[in-house]
């Protein structure tokens, strides 16, 4: 029993004892004695126990009650609670699944629409003595509301909080989420979701600390899953378009896809796509456009956040990357990720080579020694300069990172550094490199 106002059961030591004081106080009849009294007195005491009781009852009922009724005031002023009924109840610790999938739509809503119904439906049934605590399963798990029994708050939060166009780490939100249980309790967690993520079939199991409460949608779409511009090296550098289509439908279906750059159409056809099935779809693109470009299929479905992409292109010169080298196929699969790199290769160093390198932004030796270096952006792998002015630092890992304009990407600052006369590096192909 847990009491809000223990003090004011002091009370009772003053209001028992007036309440007898003012009942002590009530006129009473008179007594008068007659010829026949002796004979009532002996009937009165040949009564049974049990009548007399009833008889003393009755004729201090007012008292009793009143007695009763002050009990009953200043307890209730006290304000009495009880802990529990039987086992305690644990504490909640929600995830809350915030990932892209959650927007798609159904008869009734979004997903998230019914999660948000399934998270208030949780808050109304929280006792006094339970705290909740709410982690969102985003692009990162994030806690939206430590542990409270504010229901007020909890339930502000459930009508701010909204689905992003990310996916969700629902999984590595879970595990987070265990991390908040007390041992021995009976804490659990409780994931509100669409079931929409890799891992959901681990947690379909039941278990004593973790339910998975499952929220329903529409589940027709057709969407973008890839969307990008790259450079055809074997071709001189010309880019062209990837669009990664795939549909989640359990028919066939024909939509109309558009390539619009800054607004204005490049491109229209329509496609066909099979049932759970995907396209990659590639288109050539002429010049050096600067804009924004966007792949939209026009379709209804359930789920339109994945039916447009985005890409930002723009007019700055290429990065210009000359390669010595019998060939690398770890680079060239990289440079294929970077519209803004313009590649070079040659076999071997010869005259031509010599003359040009000075002319690209980095030059990259592999297993082939150049000539002697005066000054420029160089990487070496196996091989070390013919001729130096400065002597060269060695090392196995690329692991100093650069934020020099030269490097055509931040992704590649780990590979690249800068090569003065007066600091020259060669990186080596041990089973420790980062090459």
């Amino acid at each position: 029993m847990l009491w809000g106002l223990p003090a004011a059961l002091f009370l009772l030591a003053g209001a028992i004892p007036l309440i007898l004081f003012l009942h002590s106080l009530k006129p009473r009849g008179l007594k008068i004695a007659t010829t026949t009294m002796f004979i009532w007195q002996r009937v009165l005491r040949e009564r049974p126990l049990g009548t007399r009781l009833g008889w003393l009852l009755r004729k201090n009922l007012l008292l009793i009650l009143q007695l009763l009724a002050a009990a009953a005031l200043i307890v209730a002023l006290a304000d009495p609670s009880l802990l529990h009924i039987g086992q305690r109840a644990g504490d909640m610790v929600v995830v809350l699944d915030l990932s892209a999938s959650m927007r798609a739509k159904g008869k009734n809503g979004s997903r998230f629409d019914g999660a948000r119904r399934e998270f208030i439906s949780l808050v109304d049934k929280l006792s006094s003595e339970q705290k909740m605590l709410v982690i969102g399963a985003g692009i990162e798990p994030r806690l939206l509301a430590p542990f409270t029994s504010d229901k007020r708050r909890l339930r502000e939060l459930a009508r701010t909080v909204s689905a992003t166009d990310a996916p969700g780490k629902i999984k590595e939100a879970i595990l987070f989420a265990h991390g908040f249980l007390k041992r021995g309790s009976a804490d659990q967690v409780i994931v509100i979701s669409d079931g929409a993520f890799a891992g959901a079939e681990e947690f379909a199991a039941a278990a004593s600390h973790l339910r998975v409460i499952k929220v329903a949608g529409g589940s027709d779409n057709v969407g973008i899953v890839g969307f990008e511009v790259r450079r055809q090296l074997e071709r001189g550098g010309a880019a062209e378009i990837l669009v990664h289509v795939r549909n989640y439908m359990a028919k066939e279906v024909r939509l109309p896809l558009a390539l619009l750059l800054d607004d204005k159409a490049i491109l229209r056809e329509e496609i066909a796509i099979g049932a759970d099935d995907r396209r990659v779809l590639i288109y050539p693109l002429d010049g050096a456009p600067a804009g924004r470009l966007v792949a939209q299929l026009d379709f209804a479905d359930d789920f339109a956040t994945d039916n447009r992409a985005y890409l930002a292109l723009t007019d700055t010169a290429p990065r210009r990357v000359l390669y010595v080298g019998p060939g690398n196929a770890y680079l060239s699969n990289l440079f294929r990720f970077f519209a803004n790199v313009e590649l070079t290769t040659l076999p071997r160093w010869d005259d031509s080579a010599v003359a040009m390198q000075n002319k690209f932004d980095v030059v990259i030796c592999d297993r082939v020694a150049p000539p002697a270096v005066t000054q420029g952006n160089f990487v070496f792998i196996d091989t070390l300069p013919a001729r130096s002015p400065q002597p060269v630092q060695r090392t196995s890992r690329g692991s100093r990172r650069s934020s020099s304009p030269w490097c055509p990407t931040p992704r590649m600052s780990s590979w690249c550094s800068p090569v003065r006369p007066a600091s020259l590096k060669a990186f080596s192909r041990t089973p420790s490199s980062s090459t």
